[in-house]
Order: structure tokens, then sequence, then C-alpha cells
């Protein structure tokens, strides 16, 4: 397994396993984490107004040749090279230290390094050595490496492990792994396994892994455990699950199901998937699938796809694939796609058309979209491409990004387009989008850039971050500790909660809960003897104790 497949590979596990990653590739948005806004309150992370594509870096490094594999390390060559990755300062290197090192472990020895795991203390790198390594013990040892996983001390620890194991024991002895997860008393822990198992065995025989379900006798609309077998068997022949899916009970579950076979279908067949769904009645579920398959066919067909879209009754379902539409389009031809938006009534459709599109528009001509967009009355079309404006200019001079956005009249695009050219600067060249932001005048805008460059930039180098905040004037510290607390929150409670009063009181109290909760999660006593101590109201101690 190459190193850059292994580090992703740990990566998603923090994140689930089966269904909801499935599905979220099939179907939805990221999920936004709740974010402690500069202001005190807390609300859901403030993306930027919807692209269509994500944003933009200014550097793509070249893709290297893969380099000879590395010499296999024994556990005292383990032990030796991990205490040197402890030593590391920076958080991004450390990290690729532990990969390489999990990688480069003989499978036999990983019993005796393992519980090295426990020196570390940021969420991301624990997770990260943990599954690796099981990954590794599981090839040669499944038993072994399932028996460790389940005597974890930590819940979510616990939980990402066995699946880990799960998955690969899965993959090498299906029968033995079903018999073990069947065996399992009925509950959560229980479908989360039978979901990894047979979504192993739905890859490649899915109708076998239907009736194993149905025999296991699963009848919960929220196992996921349908869903997950019906998208494997998707890729494999669509056409099949479609019928399948059909004989389900009619309900949310079905719907569900064609939707992910929809989806699915189209992106590897999307005439034949939009062939499938005209015969279908008009229901709600159709509407939905029409969105996903619309904008699949727009690739090839965009004009095909337009007619498919104008089948759906008006109304927000078919302004919803319209917009889709424009989005694809734009990839492929954006003249036309452009052309074609314009000339569309004025509406909903229209607007979410014109919000789809923007990214390619400001990537090809972004003096043509900011224009444009200056002549647009204030709202989400005119805000969405002046920020993917502010985010193409960026990647080629960021400081000149800013300015320009500095200059917007409307305070909400102003700083949407700021936020827009700092998320940028501050992934490529975070000191200097730093000091940038550490000379503008005092404003409301400076307070907000100060807080979501904290925020971002921490997720990628805390210790760099803390020295910054630390420089700033005091007016403007518990600003930064206020993004960066709440994101090491995610990943180190225990480094966050230590800086926890270096933050605005009006946003203590919030931060404290999001901490908190995080810890619980990772440590439950450490935690609960954090809280007893923190500076908390005796009421939010209360509600977190129960918990």
């Amino acid at each position: 397994m190459k190193l850059k497949d292994l580090a992703s590979a740990a990566l998603l596990v923090l994140f689930g396993a089966g269904l909801g990653v499935l599905a979220d590739r099939a179907l939805a948005p990221r999920p936004q984490t709740a974010k402690v806004a500069a202001t005190g309150k807390l609300t859901s992370a403030k993306p930027l107004p919807a692209l269509a594509r994500p944003p933009a870096t200014r550097t793509n490094s070249p893709s290297s040749e893969d380099s000879p594999p590395a010499a296999p390390l024994n556990a005292a060559d383990f032990a030796t090279a991990f205490a040197a990755a402890l030593r590391e300062p920076t958080t991004a290197r450390r990290f690729q230290m532990l990969a390489e090192l999990a990688e480069r472990i003989v499978p036999a020895d990983v019993p005796r390094v393992i519980q090295l795991f426990e020196q570390l203390s940021q969420r991301a790198e624990r997770e990260l050595l943990l599954n690796s390594l099981l990954t590794r013990w599981a090839s040669v040892d499944s038993a072994s490496a399932l028996h460790f996983a389940q005597q974890l001390t930590r819940p979510a620890e616990r939980r990402t492990a066995v699946n880990t194991v799960l998955r690969i024991w899965s993959g090498t002895d299906n029968p033995a792994a079903l018999a073990w997860a069947q065996a399992l008393p009925p509950g959560t822990t229980r479908n989360n396994s039978l979901q990894t198992v047979l979504g192993s065995l739905a890859d490649k025989d899915p109708a076998a892994a239907l009736a194993a379900l149905n025999k296991a006798g699963i009848t919960r609309a929220n196992s996921g455990l349908p869903e997950a077998i019906f998208l494997a068997w998707a890729g494999r022949d669509p056409s099949t699950a479609a019928a399948q899916a059909l004989a389900l009970p009619p309900g949310r579950q079905r719907d569900g199901v064609l939707q992910l076979i929809a989806s699915t279908w189209a992106n590897n067949d999307a005439p034949a998937a939009a062939a499938w769904l005209a015969q279908q009645p008009d229901t709600k579920g159709k509407r939905e699938m029409m969105q996903n398959v619309a904008s699949e066919l727009a690739a090839t067909d965009p004009k095909a796809a337009v007619e498919l879209a104008l089948t759906l009754p008006p109304g927000t379902p078919q302004d919803q694939a319209l917009a889709s539409i424009a989005s694809r389009w734009a990839t492929a031809d954006l003249d036309a796609a452009l052309a074609w938006v314009k000339q569309l009534p004025a509406g909903r459709a229209k607007e979410n058309a014109l919000i789809n599109l923007s990214h390619e528009w400001a990537q090809a001509s972004p003096r043509a979209a900011a224009d444009f967009a200056a002549t647009l009355a204030p709202g989400n079309t005119q805000n969405s491409l002046f920020a993917a404006v502010a985010n193409q200019w960026a990647t080629a001079d960021p400081a000149a990004a800013m300015q320009w956005a500095q200059s917007l009249p409307n305070e909400v695009a102003r700083q949407l387009a700021l936020d827009a050219s700092l998320t940028v600067w501050a992934n490529d060249e975070p000191e200097q989008a730093a000091a940038f932001v550490a000379r503008l005048p005092a404003s409301s805008n400076k307070g907000e850039l100060i807080h979501n460059l904290a925020s971002s930039w921490g997720e990628t180098d805390p210790e760099a971050t803390l020295k910054w905040a630390r420089q700033l004037p005091a007016s403007e510290q518990q600003l930064a500790f206020n993004g960066l607390v709440q994101t090491m929150a995610d990943d180190n409670p225990a480094g966050a909660a230590a800086l926890l009063e270096n933050t605005t009181p009006e946003n203590r109290a919030a931060v404290g809960e999001l901490i908190a909760y995080q810890w619980l999660l990772l440590d439950p006593a450490a935690a609960r003897d954090w809280i007893a101590k923190a500076p908390l109201s005796p009421e939010q101690k209360l509600k977190l104790l129960k918990q």
C-alpha cells in the first residue's frame, strides 16, 4: 500500500465507514462542524456561497514519481523512529512521519509496538497510527487485532478500531466475519459491524449480501444496511439493482435507495439512467432523483439534460435541476452555458444557475464576472460571484485580491470576498496572510478575518498560529484565540482547554462546551476532571457531567 493511500484510508476512518462515507460521496455535501463566530454566537460554519467547485489554491504540487519502498522496520527500529517523530515540532511533518512508520512496520511486530499510540495526544495522530497499525496487524492475524481493538477504553477509538479490523477481516474471510457480526447482541455495534461486513460482500455479490441482510432480521429504517448494499450493487449492475429496489416496500427507505442507484448509474451512464428515470411515474422520489441525473447528463448532452429537467413541474425541484445543469455545462463549454443561463427568465432558477457556474466564470474571466456581478441587485447571486472572483484572483495575487474585496460597497459581499481571498492565502502562505491582516486598520471586518485566519491556520499548524496570536494587540488576541481554540477542540481538546481562558468572555461558555463534548468522546475520565474545574457556570457543568 502506498503512503498516500495509507494516510488517506486512515483519515477516512476518522469520519465513519460504510454507508456514511459512501452515501456522502454519492449524494450530499459534507456537513459543517459547529463553529463559534467572532460575535460570540454558536453557529454553523459559514462557508463561501455555493460554488460549483471547491475553492482554488495558489499552488499545485507536481506529481512525484513513486520512490523505492523504504526498508521494513522491526519493533526496536520502530520504537526509535517513533521517539524521533515525537520530537518533530511541525504538526504536518510529524503526521507524515507517523504515516511512514505505520507503513513500514513488519506486520508480525505490530503487537509489540501498537501501545505506543497512547503517547500521542492529538486525536488525528492517535487515530492515524492506531488504525494504520491495526490494518497491518489484521492482514496477518485478524482475530488478535480485533481482540485488541475491543479492549480499547475510549469509546470513539474503540468503535473506529473495531471497524478498521473488521474491514480487513471481511475482505479475507467474509463468512467468518459475518458469523461474528451476526452473533453480536442487537444494537448499534451489531448494525455497524454488519454494515461493514455486508458492504464488503456487496462489492463481490450484492444479491448474496441482500439475502444475508434479510436473514439477519434487521428491519430498522435507519440501520443503513440496505443503502450500503444497493450502492455497491448499482456500481456493478444498476438495472438489476433498480429492479430489486422497486420491489422494496414503498416509503422513505426505498426512495433513498433509488436515489443512490440513480446517482451512481448517472455517474457511469447518464443517458441510460435518464431513459430509466423517464419511465418512472411522477413522484416525490423521481423529482429528487432528477437533479443528479440531469446534472450528470449535462456533461455530455446539456440540451437533453435541459429537456429532462423541464419535464418536472415548475418549482424548487426544477430550479435545482437547472442549476445543476448549469454547473456541469460550464465545465465543458462556459460560453454556451452562460448564454443559456442569461436567457433564462428572471427567478430562482436563473439565480441558482448563475451561482453554480460562478467558479468557472471567475476562473476564465474574473473581470467579466466581477463587472456582471456589479450590475446585479445585492443578494446571494451577487455575493457568490464576488466571492468566486476573489477566490480566483487570490491564486495569482492574494494581497491585490484582499484590497479589491475591501473596496466592495456591500458589507456582506465585502466580508465574503475577503474570506474567499484569505482562504487561499492562508492555505499557501499563512505567515504572509497573517502579517497582512495584522496591518489592516481596526474594523469589524478585521476582527472576523483574525478569527477566521486563526481557525484555518490552526488546522495545519496550531503551534505557529498560537505564536502569532500571542503577538497581536490585547484587543485582537482574544479574537484569534476564539478561532484557534475551537479548531483545536476537535483534535486536541486538552490543549484547547489550556487556552480557554484566553478567549473572549462572551465566547468562553460556548467554546468550553465544544471542548467538553469532544473530550468526553475521546477520554471521558480526563474530560470529567477538567469540567469540574473549568471556567464554566454550575449549570453548564451539571449538563455536561450528565453526558
